[in-house]
C-alpha cells in the first residue's frame, strides 16, 4: 500500500453495494452488437476488470476445469476483482443499461456471461434477456 493510501474493508464494501439497489438492467447480445451499451468481456477484449482470464478460459477448454469449478473460480475471480477495482465496478453497477457481449456466443449454461449476470445480481441488478443485432 502506498503512501496516503487509504485501507478498504473490501467485505464491508460489497455489502454496502449489495443494499442499496442499482437498478441496473442487463441484456446479452451476439458478439456484433455494436450499441454504446456494449460491454465486450471475451477474454481478448482485454478488459481485465470483467472478462475471466486466459489461463482460466484455456484450463477450461483444454478440459483440466469441469464447468462448475470453471465457474467458481470465475465467480471467486469476479469478487477479487471488485476489491481491486471498485471505481470500474461502481461505473457499471451505476449505468443504468448493459448489454454483455462475448465472442463464444454461447447460451446460458456454458458462456461466462451468465456467472457474471449472477454476480451482478447480487447488487440488485436484473438481467432481461438476450437483444439481437443493432
Amino acid at each position: 500500500m502506498g503512501a496516503g493510501a487509504i485501507p478498504v474493508d473490501i467485505e464491508a464494501a460489497f455489502r454496502q453495494r449489495q443494499l442499496k439497489s442499482t437498478g441496473l438492467s442487463m441484456y446479452t447480445a451476439p458478439f456484433e452488437y455494436t450499441g454504446d451499451d456494449r460491454i465486450d468481456v471475451s477474454f481478448g477484449s482485454g478488459n481485465f476488470v470483467f472478462a475471466p482470464p486466459r489461463a482460466l478460459l484455456f484450463d477450461l477448454r483444454l478440459g483440466r476445469l469441469s464447468q462448475e469449478q470453471f465457474q467458481n473460480e470465475y465467480a471467486a475471480f469476479l469478487r477479487n476483482s471488485f476489491g481491486l477495482h471498485m471505481h470500474n465496478w461502481d461505473r457499471l453497477l451505476e449505468s443504468g443499461t448493459i448489454v454483455l457481449v462475448c465472442s463464444c456466443n454461447e447460451k446460458a449454461k456454458h458462456c461466462h456471461r451468465f456467472v457474471l449476470i449472477e454476480f451482478l445480481k447480487q447488487f440488485g441488478a436484473v438481467y432481461r434477456g438476450e437483444i439481437g443485432v443493432r
